[in-house]
């Protein structure tokens, strides 16, 4: 792929083997009248991954642009310098998307669409899209991430910094490339708790206009294996604090970059979170005093009655969490 590349396709995939089927085709299927191409880079799977790769490189070599890996990088240096060194330097496209190998694109004019927004509207920093979320294990039916028919529309920063259910996907993003190869500090301390995507959308909303397009062209695989961040979020307690303390941490790097008005919305967030945390924590003593009594006025009543009923009988929460096998905080 020479110069000339238009869209650049960065695609991390490890034991994937029964998903990177749909991503790769739904790379090679999209059409553009510019070139494009499509960095995959397979991190040491130990299942059959690469070797679905490797057929799709073999029939698209002019698309395709595999990197096998022989140790696990993500394990190893993060996710940051994963991208830094295989991506970035080997990527040539003026803009970037990216999708994971267990989801995958489901509009083949996705790139063309997302291109052509972006050619004729230089102050925006990416172009987004509405996505489907489909849960592996069927506990769910499938919906999309944001409700449909509310129309095209610019996402701004006051959107994204209540979290990426609230905005868009990963898979939906096409950015120029600079906003992308270059991350800020809070990008990193993201990483640092296993998720960038939450990073990705407050940068690229700092730096200009986001559009969103009222149309699904991605898929989202919630729970597509044991490991994947999405699995069973809400069941497992470990993640899912270890989520809301990467989330205060980026936030604490985040606002030096804003102004008066973002800090002051970031600052809620903040809040709210420190909430959930005490909440999953156990610490419901917390939640009725200031500030964070604020937040409990508004949950359910319901919620308001389990939270008291906690209060007065400590010794039995403790009990149920320890039947739980909930840590201590």
């Amino acid at each position: 792929m020479t110069e000339e590349c238009k869209v650049s396709v960065l695609c991390t995939a490890f034991n994937h083997e029964n998903y990177i089927r749909d991503a790769l085709e739904g790379f090679v299927s999209q059409k553009t009248d510019f070139p494009f191409e499509v960095l995959v880079n397979d991190d040491c799977s130990t299942d059959g991954t690469a070797d679905v790769i490797r057929e799709y490189a073999a029939r698209y070599p002019d698309i395709i642009r595999p990197f096998y890996q022989e140790e696990n990088l993500y394990s190893k240096i993060g996710m940051p310098a994963l991208f830094a060194a295989v991506f970035y330097p080997n990527a040539h496209g003026k803009y970037f998307t990216l999708c994971e190998g267990d989801d995958y694109w489901s509009d083949p004019e996705k790139l063309q669409r997302q291109a052509d927004f972006l050619d004729a509207h230089e102050d925006y920093t990416a172009c987004v899209h509405n996505t489907m979320l489909h849960y592996c294990d069927a506990s769910q039916p499938d919906a999309p991430l944001r409700p449909a028919g509310e129309g095209d529309r610019d996402v701004d920063f006051f959107t994204v910094i209540h979290g990426p259910s609230h905005s868009f996907h990963t898979s939906s993003i096409m950015a120029r490339r600079e906003y992308i190869t270059d991350p800020p500090d809070f990008h990193y301390a993201a990483a640092e708790h296993g998720f960038t995507d939450y990073a990705i959308g407050l940068w690229l909303s700092l730096n200009g206009k986001i559009r969103f397009l009222d149309c699904v062209m991605s898929v989202y695989r919630i729970g597509s294996n044991s490991a994947a961040w999405s699995a069973k979020l809400d069941a497992h307690y470990a993640k899912l604090k270890e989520f809301i303390v990467g989330e205060l941490a980026m936030m604490e790097k985040l606002l030096p970059h804003l102004d008066e008005a973002q800090s002051a919305a970031a600052r809620e967030v903040m809040l709210e979170r420190q909430y959930e945390l005490y909440y999953i924590e156990g610490r419901v003593e917390e939640l009725v005093r200031p500030p964070y009594d604020r937040i409990h006025r508004r949950k359910p009543l319901k919620t308001r009655l389990i939270t008291r009923l906690k209060i007065m009988f400590p010794a039995l929460h403790r009990a149920y969490r320890r039947r739980r096998g909930y840590e201590d905080y």
